[in-house]
């Protein structure tokens, strides 16, 4: 990996969330981000490979655009294959994983034109890839053919990124790590003010908004697959994590979560303190009733960002009704300097809680459209 070479970025995220992502990468200067479907593409150095990886919250993988061209046979995609600048990103040997995507395209068998670039990456490094295996180190490729023309990128992230590192004990219906961050961002939450989760589950939003508030990097207690490149550069790297870890702050606002279920309480605070946030955290078990929504609301004004018990996941429709009612009213009784920011798989559930909330965006959770639902809070200006 060449750091003064220009690469060609795609930062994937979860479908709806480009606009947020593009907003993101802005906001860290790593580039002219462009929304596009299914993420954001720039044009950046090593260091914005680095740093997308380590710092962006809403992102699930970065890929480096190896080369484009056009592929309309075997022998074509093969030779094409073959002249991409393999060594910067593949070790010899390497275990691939190869991700064929064929789009009204002449080359349609994704099993052929994975051999092909199977063939063309070893005819240029001079060595088989190793066949795959539990646990072992591996390279992810994404080809992709669309009207015969061919991209193929590699994968710098390795596990996706919403796989921070600290979420070990889970709940019944876990929430993703960077939908739990798109709620914050979407609740407006100003990281300096209180945040509450009455259904914490097993503290992702609560653990996402306290590392969130403190500047903890996303990506900091984890190995991405750039580390692995031969062309790995361990000084600029060390460099990108030694200026992040100067922008942690030693605390966070207060954030209160809690959950009925004891043993969602339990994994809670053992992901805290993975997380390196247990101390940001108060987590208490108790039903929504007896949360700090409803029983012990903070002075200062804040966001309530939660992600409730929905249809599928949980149970059914008609038993969470009454639950949602009740969030409803507890909302509606907030003042409105608080924001607030829902995840809801179930129209009828949303209508349920009789609160005129706004649609902010649709996505995607475990195969299930998930609603994010949205006030913003009024600032002292815009009261009265």
């Amino acid at each position: 990996m060449n750091g003064a070479a220009p690469i060609s970025v795609f930062i994937a995220c979860a479908p709806g969330v480009e606009p947020l992502l593009a907003a993101e990468v802005a906001g860290l200067d790593l580039g002219r981000p462009r929304a596009v479907p299914g993420g954001v593409t720039l044009e950046g150095g090593l260091g914005a490979v680095h740093r997308a990886n380590l710092e962006l919250g809403l992102a699930l993988r970065v890929l480096v655009r190896v080369g484009r061209f056009p592929a309309r046979n075997p022998r074509e995609l093969e030779a094409r294959a073959r002249a991409l600048p393999w060594e910067r990103w593949l070790a010899p040997g390497v275990a691939l994983d190869l991700r064929v995507r064929c789009r009204k395209s002449r080359l349609y068998h994704t099993g052929l034109v994975a051999e092909r670039v199977r063939a063309g990456i070893t005819a240029r490094l001079g060595a088989a890839p190793t066949a795959l295996a539990e646990g072992q180190p591996r390279a992810r490729l994404q080809v992709r053919l669309d009207h015969d023309r061919c991209t193929v990128s590699a994968d710098t992230s390795g596990a996706a990124l919403h796989r921070r590192g600290y979420r070990l004990a889970t709940g019944k219906a876990p929430l993703r790590e960077d939908l739990a961050r798109l709620l914050l961002v979407a609740s407006g939450w100003d990281r300096d003010s209180p945040l509450i989760d009455p259904f914490c589950g097993a503290g992702t939003i609560a653990i996402e908004a306290a590392r969130w508030a403190r500047g903890i990097p996303p990506g900091w207690d984890r190995r991405f697959a750039f580390e692995d490149a031969p062309g790995h550069d361990p000084a600029a790297w060390a460099a990108a994590r030694a200026a992040a870890e100067a922008r942690i702050r030693p605390s966070a606002p207060p954030v209160l979560a809690s959950d009925r279920d004891p043993g969602a309480v339990e994994a809670t605070r053992a992901n805290a303190a993975r997380a390196g946030v247990a101390a940001d955290i108060e987590v208490r078990q108790a039903p929504l009733g007896r949360s700090a929504l409803a029983a012990s609301l903070p002075a200062d004004p804040g966001a309530v960002v939660t992600n409730p018990p929905w249809g599928r996941r949980v149970s059914a429709r008609g038993k969470l009704r009454p639950l949602y009612g009740s969030l409803g009213r507890h909302l509606a009784a907030l003042g409105p300097r608080w924001g607030i920011a829902l995840a809801v798989g179930d129209p009828g559930l949303a209508r349920a809680l009789d609160l005129h909330l706004e649609r902010a965006l649709t996505t995607d959770a475990g195969g299930a459209k998930v609603q994010l639902l949205t006030r913003a809070a009024r600032r002292g200006g815009e009261l009265g």
